[in-house]
C-alpha cells in the first residue's frame, strides 16, 4: 500500500480525518459505565461530522447540522427551524408531542382519580361544601374524598388570607420559554413590585406535619426561582399550613419552623380548620 493514499489530499479530508479519529477514541471511552452516556453522545456526533467532511457535498453537510443538533439543542427549536424552511404556516397553529412514559403514566393516573372523584361527587350531589370534618374518619375515607376536602380546605384558606391581603386569584401558571411555575394563589402587582404568591398544604396527620413544611420548604425554593427566572423578580412566598386543630403543633415546634420558614425566604402561616371556617369533632383523633 502507498503511503501518500493514507495522507489527506485537502484540508477538509484532514479536518475529516482528525474527527475520525477523535471518534473511535470516544468510542473505546464508552466502555466505561461512567463515562459511557456523554462519550456515546460524543461518538456519534464526530462520527456523522467526519463523514460529512468526507463526502464534501453539501446537502451531506446541510443533514450534518441537523443531525449533530437533534443532540445538542432542544427539540421543539429543530422543528421550528424545519417548519419555517418548509413554509408551514399550519405547523405553528399547533404543536403535536408524544408523551414520555412518565407523562403518560400520570395522565392514566390522573384520569383514574378524576373518574373516583366524579363519580362520588355525583352520588353526593346534595351536599356541595364541607362545613364540619369528622377526624376520627379522615384516614378512612376514599382517595377522592380526601382530595375534594384538600380542595375545600385550599378554597377556605385563601378566602380567609382574603380578609388580611385582599383579592387572591386562583390556581396560577407563569411560563416563558418553556419554563413553567404554579402557585394555590397569587396578588399580581402591576406597579414593578413583587408578587406575593401562597401555596396551601393541609396537614391531616398531626405526627406528619414537622416533616410535611419540611418539604414543603425545599419545594417552595425551587418555586421562587423558577418564578424569580420567568419574571425576573422573586416573589413574596407564603406557606399556609392548615392543621387539624390548633394544638396540632407545639409552640416550640411552631417557632422552630418559622424561623427555618425564614432562612428559606419564606413566610410560614399556620391555621387550624376552625380559623378558616369548617367545624371538627373528634379532635383527640
Amino acid at each position: 500500500m502507498n503511503i501518500q493514499t493514507l495522507i489527506p489530499d485537502n484540508y477538509s479530508s484532514f479536518i475529516a480525518s482528525i474527527t475520525l479519529v477523535v471518534a473511535i477514541i470516544c468510542l473505546f471511552i464508552s466502555f466505561s459505565e461512567k463515562q459511557k452516556s456523554h462519550s456515546t453522545k460524543l461518538f456519534s456526533i464526530m462520527l456523522v461530522a467526519s463523514l460529512s467532511l468526507f463526502s464534501a457535498h453539501w446537502a451531506t453537510y446541510f443533514a450534518a447540522i441537523f443531525i449533530v443538533a437533534t443532540a445538542v439543542t432542544e427539540l421543539e427549536f429543530l422543528q421550528n427551524l424545519a417548519a419555517i424552511i418548509r413554509k408551514d404556516e399550519n405547523y405553528f397553529n399547533y404543536k403535536k408531542e408524544a408523551l414520555s412514559k412518565t407523562e403518560n403514566i400520570r395522565r392514566k393516573a390522573e384520569e383514574a382519580l378524576e373518574e373516583e372523584f366524579t363519580a362520588e361527587s355525583e352520588s353526593d350531589q346534595t351536599e356541595t361544601q364541607t362545613t364540619k370534618i369528622d377526624l376520627s374518619q379522615i384516614q378512612e375515607l376514599s382517595r377522592a374524598s380526601r382530595m375534594r376536602l384538600s380542595f375545600e380546605v385550599e378554597e377556605k384558606a385563601l378566602n380567609y388570607l382574603e380578609g388580611e391581603f385582599g383579592q387572591i386569584e386562583r390556581g396560577v401558571r407563569f411560563r416563558k420559554d418553556g419554563k413553567t411555575v404554579e402557585f394555590d394563589g397569587v396578588i399580581t402587582k402591576k406597579d414593578g413590585r413583587e408578587n406575593t404568591v401562597f401555596e396551601v398544604k393541609w396537614s391531616r396527620n398531626s405526627d406528619h406535619t414537622f416533616m410535611l413544611v419540611n418539604h414543603s420548604l425545599r419545594f417552595a425554593q425551587e418555586q421562587i426561582e423558577r418564578h424569580e427566572d420567568i419574571t425576573g423578580r422573586k416573589p413574596k412566598f407564603y406557606l399556609v399550613v392548615v392543621t387539624n386543630t390548633k394544638t396540632s403543633l407545639s409552640s416550640e415546634r411552631k417557632i422552630r419552623l418559622v424561623e427555618r420558614a425564614k432562612e428559606s425566604g419564606v413566610e410560614l402561616k399556620i391555621l387550624s380548620l376552625t380559623e378558616i371556617g369548617i367545624e371538627v369533632t373528634h379532635e383527640i383523633a
